[in-house]
C-alpha cells in the first residue's frame, strides 16, 4: 500500500504532541521527549493523505491536559482527544468541559516505565465513566487486560485498547482465545498501533504484528482502529538508562507500516477502508459515521493464532 491509496476519511487515532516550550512536562515522569508540535503533526497528516486525528494524552503531562486542549481547539473538528485524569479528583463538571473540548476518551496507562502497575487506577476510571458518553483506553499488556475480564463486562462504554491489545512474545494461542472470548461478550475495540513494540525480545515484530493483524480482523472486524503511534517515543532498556534531563531520541520507524500491514494480511480494499476510515468513525461518533454504510463484501484472511 502506498500513502495515495489510503481511503478518503482515514482517520488516526493515536498520535501525540509535544510542545514543551509552551506546555513543559511533568516533574514525575520516566522519560523526556523533544518537541512533535501540532504543525509538525499536520504537516505529516497532510502528505499522508489522513483526514482527522485522535490525540493521546502522553504519561510525560501527567493529568494535566494543557497541551491536549490547546491542540484540539486548533484542530477543530478534525480532531479528537483522549485524556488522562485522577479518577479520586475530577469532578462532573471537568469530565463534562473535557468532553465539550473534544474529548471522547479517558486513558489508563498501566505501562508507563518508572512506577508499578496500579491495576486499582482501571477499575476506579472504569467507575468513573459510568454515566458518560466517553470511553475507556487501556495501554497494558494483554495479561493484565484478560484478568479484569469482570470489569470489562460490566463496562457500559466502549473500551479501547491500545497497541494490538498489548500483545507480547508470551502470549499464544490460549492467549488468542481468551481474547477472542472476551470480545464476544465486552465491548472491546483493538487500536492497530505501535507494531514495532510487538516482539521486541525476539525481533518477530512485523511478523507478529502480521499474524495479528489477521487474527484480530477474523474475531472483531468492525472494532479494529489504526493509529501512527506517531511520533514514535522510545523506550526499553536504553530509557531506564538515561538520564532524565537528556533528550530521548525518537524512533526512526515508517509512521505508515499497519495500513501496509492489513493489505499484507489479505484485507482488500473495502477492509481496509472499514478499519482506516468507517470504524474510527463509529467509534467517535462523527457525523459521517451513520451517513457512509459498510461495505457489504469484506475478504476475511485465513486464521492464524498468536504464536
Amino acid at each position: 500500500m502506498t500513502v495515495a491509496q489510503l481511503p478518503a476519511g482515514t482517520w488516526d487515532t493515536h498520535v501525540h504532541v509535544f510542545e514543551p516550550d509552551r506546555f513543559p512536562y511533568a516533574e514525575k515522569r520516566s522519560y523526556t521527549p523533544g518537541a512533535a508540535t501540532l504543525d509538525d503533526l499536520c504537516e505529516r497528516h497532510r502528505r499522508w493523505g489522513v483526514a482527522s486525528c485522535v490525540l493521546v494524552q502522553p504519561s510525560v503531562y501527567g493529568t494535566d491536559n494543557a497541551c491536549l486542549l490547546d491542540a484540539l481547539s486548533r484542530l477543530g473538528p478534525a480532531g479528537r482527544g483522549v485524556a488522562v485524569i485522577d479518577p479520586t479528583k475530577v469532578s462532573d463538571e471537568a469530565l463534562a468541559d473535557l468532553e465539550a473540548a473534544g474529548v471522547v476518551g479517558l486513558r489508563v496507562n498501566l505501562v508507563a516505565s518508572g512506577g508499578p502497575t496500579d491495576q486499582s487506577l482501571f477499575r476506579r476510571t472504569v467507575q468513573r465513566l459510568v454515566g458518560s458518553s466517553l470511553f475507556l483506553q487501556v495501554y497494558a499488556p494483554l495479561s493484565t487486560i484478560l484478568a479484569q475480564r469482570a470489569e470489562l463486562e460490566t463496562a457500559d462504554r466502549p473500551v479501547v485498547l491500545d497497541h494490538f491489545a498489548g500483545a507480547e512474545d508470551a502470549d499464544d494461542a490460549k492467549a488468542s482465545q481468551s481474547l477472542s472470548d472476551l470480545v464476544r461478550t465486552a465491548p472491546i475495540w483493538i487500536k492497530l498501533s505501535a507494531d514495532y513494540r510487538i516482539g521486541q525480545a525476539t525481533s518477530r515484530s512485523e511478523t507478529g504484528a502480521l499474524d495479528l493483524v489477521a487474527s484480530f480482523w477474523q474475531m472483531m472486524p468492525d472494532r479494529l482502529i489504526w493509529g501512527s503511534d506517531w511520533p514514535h517515543t522510545g523506550g526499553g532498556a536504553t530509557r531506564r538508562a538515561r538520564p532524565l534531563d537528556e533528550i530521548e531520541p525518537f524512533r526512526q520507524v515508517y509512521s505508515l507500516s499497519v495500513p501496509q500491514l492489513l493489505a499484507d494480511a489479505g484485507l482488500d480494499e473495502a477492509a481496509r477502508r472499514r478499519v482506516l476510515a468507517l470504524n474510527p468513525a463509529k467509534l467517535l461518533r462523527t457525523a459521517d459515521a451513520s451517513a457512509v454504510p459498510y461495505d457489504a463484501a469484506v475478504a476475511v484472511p485465513t486464521s492464524r493464532s498468536f504464536s
